[in-house]
Parts: C-alpha cells; structure tokens; sequence
C-alpha cells in the first residue's frame, strides 16, 4: 500500500528563549495546527525539540525530520517562524536547498508568511536566515557583556570552584568550605614564613594526601598562592574586581605572598654565592635533578680531589630526610658532574639552534592533550547533561512524573560531579609551566650568554627551561617547563 504524503509540523524552544521570550511547544503546536485546519492540511506528525539550541542540527527532533524528508513520506514542512528551524544561515541553507528542494518537499514558515513553492519564497528564505544568524551573533555578544556583568557584581566566572570554596546551591556564588579554607590558610602562613613553594607542596601532601587536590605538585600550590580570590577579588581576563565572597587571607598578605614569589624567581634559584669575588657553586642542576629509581634528589658529591658526581641522597645517604629508599639501584653515576651539565646545555643549545625542532615539540605537546582523555570525558558530560535536560522536558511536558526520573537524575549528577573531577584532575597534570614565548625568547638569551659564560645567568635560564630531570644509572630523561 502507497504511504500518502502529508505535512509535517516542526517546533523547537531553547530553554533560554522559553524563559526570557515565552513561547513554548505547546503554543507553536496549537498555532500550526489552527493553520493546517484552516488550509486542509493533513498532519503526518509533529517533529519536537524541546530544550534544544537552534545553533546546530545535533537535534533528534530534527534529524527524525530529515530521515522522514528523505523517504519521501512527507510532502510540505511547516514551522512558527524560520529561526525555529535554524539559527545557523548554513544549515538554514542546507534543509533548505539540499534536504527540501532536492526531495521535492515545500517549506512555509507561518510568521513570515511563505513558503518555497515559489521563486520569492526561496529568495526571502535567504535574507532572513542572515538576519536569523545576525541574531546569533549578537546572542553571543549580549552573552559576553553579561559574564562581564556579573563579574563586575562581584560572581566569579570560572564553573570551577577554587580550593577553599563551595558554590552556593543553584549558583556560581561562592561559600566558605570550613575545611579546605584551612588548608588554603595554611600554605599562604607555610610561605610568609619562609617554606619553598616545593617544600609546600611535600608538607601538605603527607598532610592531607592528594585525593581531592594536587598538593603533590607545586604548580598547583603555585596558583592557589598567586589566585587573587583569596583576598576577595574576582577576575575576568586580566581585570580585577570585589568579589561577593568572603575572603580567607588579607590584602596585604597576598601582596607580601606575590613579593616573595617575584623575588625568588628574581634571585638565583638555587644555591649560588659569592666568595672573595669569585662565583662558587653547588652544582647547576642542584634541585632539578631527580634519581629515576627512588624519586629522591641528586646533588653533586666529591668522589676525589679531582672527581665530582651527581649522586642520589639515597644512596649516599648523606642526609636522612631526603633518603627515599633503602634498596636504590641507581649506583653506578658514570657521568661526572661537568659531563652532565654539559649534556643537558647541549640539549639546551639544539632547541636554541633550531625553531621547526621547539614547535615541533609544542606541537607534539598539543597533540597528547588532544588525545588525553579530558576530550573524552567532557564529551561524556555533553551525554549526559543532554539527557538530563530531555528527562527534564519529559517531565515538563508531564509525560513522565517526576518520581519515575528521580534515580536516574540523581546518577547521572554523580557521573557528572565524578567526571568533572577527573578532568579537573587531569588538566591541573597537563598545564605547562612556563608558556612558550616565554621559552623561546629564554632560548634566543641561551645563545649570547653561553658566549659570556656568565654562570648566573646560566643559571636562571636552565631553571626556567627545566621542570626537572630524571637520572637512572646512564638514562637522562629531561622534563622541558613548557611541554
């Protein structure tokens, strides 16, 4: 039996534009219908998507359209208004003149008062997806002013909460955690009374462990002592604004916690004096160089008169607080200690000699975080937060109670909250320290100061390229600050 051709309803409502301009699916429905009564039209079905953005065609409502459009069941589309279809003017243009037309199918758009069985018809099609996608545009426009208008109220912009704060339910306003505010507390004190930003990072992590914050690495310290929230501000970009929220330290002890940071990373990093004139040191590598068996320090050790190595603590045991084992296997140190300076100076000097090698690196850098699974995870939470506004609608439209949703609202929260901090996690383990131009432009500093030998300078630029380097026995494995 021949399936008969009818028309075919469309309505769509974001919950934005329910909210601020009132129409809802309900009411599209009833007017389109009124209308083919009218015309003696015969409705084939009604194609919904509600709580759906007009701004892609990632829509079931949508998409079951066009699967329909395509078998040739449906004769004319009819919709309230053209933006209902699309906001986008290319995917306008593409239902329009790919889906519709090629399938011989007309389209009326009751608000504008055409429809495509006609030249006109298909010209102000045209015109008005421009004017629709213009409105996108300045959706977005209207969007930004309105972050900068709450930031300037006082609300921070990031969706993530900052350690030592909670989000107050329904809201981005932020609330004192009475735990976590004191640990915040404790190592802005730790760092006004002297302890190195690595030194934080080790006594808050045999504190408190790491499960729910990375306080085992000390960039993470880093930017809790450097976010100016703490003291009451909210920031958007590079602009400071009071904050709504209370504060958990003084002004003037963030501005002293900002001075000690500078000045440290002013001053020579690491253990360097002068005696009667003459530049003396405790090794290059000093505090960067890490044993790849026990995770302990090397330091430099004099083997003779004539021999220095760089030796794991935990072999020479030369102090009992930086011992990490007691069965270290990296015990052979073949390189003496100018051997490998030199090495990792070498290193130093091949990126300084060649670009295409230091973007390559960066590139290779920005591939790992595409392939990391942070992509993955938040493509998981776009599921589920999809899912949990269709339950919603559902539940909305009263097809469902609210009883029956429950359980599965409340699971999927909890997968959210649990891949949220996975991401969270994640990133804070990914984020470079050192951004690249600022590494290059050490490595162009490389070039002239390897030709004045002077080691301070030296110094401060092997320390900002390298994060750390990783001995065992004769492997070297360096960790570069920007990738």
């Amino acid at each position: 039996m021949e399936i008969s051709k009818m028309v075919a309803l469309y309505v769509r409502v974001s919950t934005l534009e329910q909210a601020n301009e009132g129409y809802s699916i309900e009411e599209q429905e009833v007017k389109l219908k009124a209308y083919c009564t009218a015309m003696g039209y015969s409705v084939y079905k009604v194609y919904r998507d509600p709580g759906f953005s007009g701004a892609s065609l990632e829509r079931p409502g949508i998409q079951s359209l066009i699967d329909d459009v395509l078998t040739g069941v449906i004769d004319t589309v009819i919709v309230w208004k053209l933006d209902r279809l699309s906001r986008s003017q290319k995917d306008t243009m593409i239902l329009l003149e790919n889906i519709f037309v090629k399938n011989h199918t007309n389209f009326v758009s009751l608000s504008e008062s055409f429809d495509t069985s006609t030249p006109f018809g298909r010209a102000i099609v045209g015109i008005l997806a421009a004017f629709a996608q213009l409105e996108r545009e300045n959706i977005k426009e209207r969007t930004a002013l309105g972050r900068m208008a709450r930031v300037k109220k006082g609300y921070p912009h990031s969706t993530r909460c900052p350690l030592g704060y909670k989000f107050k339910t329904g809201s981005n306003e932020l609330l004192v955690d009475e735990f976590s505010s004191i640990q915040v507390k404790e190592m802005f004190q730790l760092i006004i009374n002297g302890e190195s930003i690595s030194g934080i990072s080790r006594i808050m992590d045999q504190k408190y462990g790491s499960e729910k914050f990375n306080f085992f690495r000390p960039t993470s310290v880093r930017r809790v002592l450097k976010n100016p929230v703490y003291y009451g501000k909210v920031k958007l970009g590079k602009q400071l604004f009071d904050g709504l929220h209370e504060p958990l330290i003084s002004e003037s002890e963030f501005i002293l916690t900002q001075s000690i940071i500078k000045n440290r990373a002013d001053l020579i990093k690491r253990d360097y004096s002068y005696k009667n004139g003459q530049y003396s040191s405790s090794g290059l590598l000093t505090n960067i160089i890490f044993c790849g068996d026990c995770g302990a320090r090397m330091y430099p050790k004099k083997i003779s008169n004539k021999t220095t190595k760089y030796v794991c603590y935990s072999v020479s045991k030369a102090s009992k607080e930086m011992i990490r084992s007691d069965h270290c296997s990296n015990r052979l140190h073949p390189y003496k200690d100018k051997e490998l300076e030199r090495i990792i100076l070498n290193e130093i000097e091949k990126l300084s000699l060649d670009k295409s090698l230091f973007d390559t690196m960066i590139n290779n850098f920005k591939s790992r975080l595409l392939d990391s699974p942070v992509k993955t995870h938040q493509d998981r939470i776009s599921v589920i937060q999809n899912e949990r506004k269709n339950l919603l609608d559902l539940c909305q439209t009263g097809a469902i109670s609210i009883q029956d949703i429950a359980d599965r609202l409340n699971s999927l929260k909890k997968e959210q909250e649990h891949l949220e901090n996975i991401i969270s996690s994640l990133i804070n383990k990914e984020e470079p320290v050192i951004d690249t131009d600022f590494a290059w432009n050490l490595l162009e500093s490389f070039k002239n100061i390897s030709k004045t030998d002077s080691k301070e300078d030296m110094h401060k630029i092997v320390h900002n390229l390298i994060d750390r380097i990783v001995v065992l026995n004769e492997d070297i494995t360096i960790y570069w600050s920007f990738c």
